[in-house]
């Protein structure tokens, strides 16, 4: 049986948002999609460099099938460190201000791709630079645990209520952009001369990192703070432990609010890293492979913010309901048409994706920011994420390799990824419907809401 709305809306507060709306968003909306656009540029990169150059330079000593799947290893340990950056700069965003948790993330997050670009190789230092590319990740990841989550978090509490699916959506933009970015960047270098590319050229996409920084501090140091997090702090409520308050007050909600996330974490990282490698197996060439991510998400740039739309039009809870039914419908179509041996037929796999997991990210922002009290909202969305992530984006890439080795095919793969889609379905069906709830409702509106 589905919960209960925890509080109602107020047309009064929907007024008030749009007239503040109008004023912040020309500064908002690009801060926090250059961000989240950083974040997943960051994230596809190393991806990519692990599924094509660094089993060469940092594991060179255990064959090519160990080293990918040591390369993917510390793709992985990435996002165990996710929900640890849930937690701290979910506290930071609840205790101190959303803003200067986006400007918090923004600089670790980069910073450390940044770092990745001058690492030594395993040639000059041996396991000091597997290591330090660990430690490096692990960085990547504590920034990268609340970046996203804020962003639309930040949206959410400021967008119009009769529109906050589309605009709580547009970061999402950011992520395939980023996809997109790192592509372009990826197919470029890792289409040059080995030689060069094993000696400096892998360097260059984590470089590029610093611009995006730069680029996205301009923008977030302008933004103002969300009016939601201003009214807590005029009336001092906000919670001293926002993660201990989440697990005492909507322990049901934050377990729902992962499986939520569960295709994301699963499906969409199966999909945009593990395929690139297993095209490479197969015999696709690793600009092909690339590309058909890219194809992707050029598509899901489109559709994420129409996905986002159609959740003010029709509710939260259908659209999510159709999307989960699609990421079962489409994961074994998506390893069918990658063992075509057809290019086209992998870029249509990888479309297929897009219907089957990539618009996830469109239904999902506006739905888990309503899901949580304001008090400690930042790291109800944060963690809710970043737990899954743990739980599934951590050990998707390199899980799918070593189950491809065992048992000779992408099935087991896909099976998981039916699975996630099908739990996603039974938490939404137990969830309430959210649309159109007023985002100021704090903890104690929801106890009211359960005892009615």
């Amino acid at each position: 049986m589905a919960e209960q709305p925890a509080a109602t809306y107020d047309p009064r507060a929907d007024r008030h948002d749009a007239a503040a709306w109008k004023q912040s968003r020309n500064g908002l909306v690009p801060a926090v999609v250059i961000g989240t656009t950083l974040e997943w540029y960051d994230v596809m990169i190393y991806a990519q460099a692990a599924a094509i150059i660094f089993p060469t330079i940092f594991f060179p000593e255990v064959g090519a099938a160990i080293g990918t799947i040591a390369a993917f290893a510390t793709y992985g340990v990435g996002y165990l460190a996710r929900p640890l950056g849930a937690v701290v700069f979910g506290h930071i965003g609840d205790r101190f201000g959303r803003k200067a948790a986006l400007v918090s993330t923004l600089l670790l997050m980069g910073g450390a791709t940044t770092m990745i670009g001058i690492l030594p190789t395993f040639a000059s230092a041996g396991l000091l630079a597997p290591t330090l590319l660990m430690v490096l990740r692990l960085l990547q990841g504590l920034g990268a645990g609340a970046e996203y989550a804020g962003a639309f978090v930040m949206i959410g509490e400021m967008a119009p209520a009769n529109r906050r699916g589309y605009w709580s959506s547009v970061p999402g933009i950011g992520i395939y952009a980023g996809v997109v970015l790192s592509a372009l960047v990826a197919t470029a270098v890792f289409s040059a001369p080995a030689d060069w590319v094993e000696s400096f050229g892998w360097r260059i996409p984590f470089l590029v990192s610093l611009a995006l920084v730069f680029v996205g501090l301009f923008f977030r140091m302008r933004i103002s703070e969300s009016p939601v997090f201003e009214k807590l702090e005029h009336e001092r409520s906000a919670r001293s432990l926002p993660f201990a308050e989440v697990f005492r007050k909507t322990p049901k909600r934050l377990f729902l609010a992962v499986l939520l996330t569960a295709p994301i974490g699963w499906n969409s990282y199966v999909s945009l890293t593990y395929s690139i490698s297993y095209a490479k197996d197969i015999g696709y060439d690793s600009g092909t492979a690339i590309l058909g991510t890219l194809v992707a998400s050029v598509l899901a740039i489109v559709l994420v913010p129409v996905t986002g739309w159609l959740t003010d039009k029709a509710g939260r809870k259908p659209i999510y309901i159709i999307v989960s039914i699609l990421g079962m419908a489409t994961a074994f179509p998506f390893f069918w048409l990658l063992d075509s041996g057809s290019v086209i037929f992998l870029y249509c796999g990888h479309i297929l994706m897009v219907f089957g997991v990539y618009i996830v990210t469109g239904a999902q922002a506006a739905y888990l920011t309503e899901l949580f009290p304001a008090e400690f909202r930042y790291t109800g969305v944060a963690l809710s994420r970043e737990i899954s992530t743990a739980l599934l984006a951590a050990p998707a890439p390199a899980a799918a390799a070593a189950l491809y080795l065992w048992s000779g095919g992408p099935w087991w793969t896909a099976g998981i990824m039916v699975l996630s889609s099908a739990a996603c379905l039974i938490a939404v069906w137990v969830l309430p419907e959210t649309k159109g709830i007023n985002m100021n409702y704090t903890a104690a509106d929801l106890d009211r809401a359960k005892s009615q």
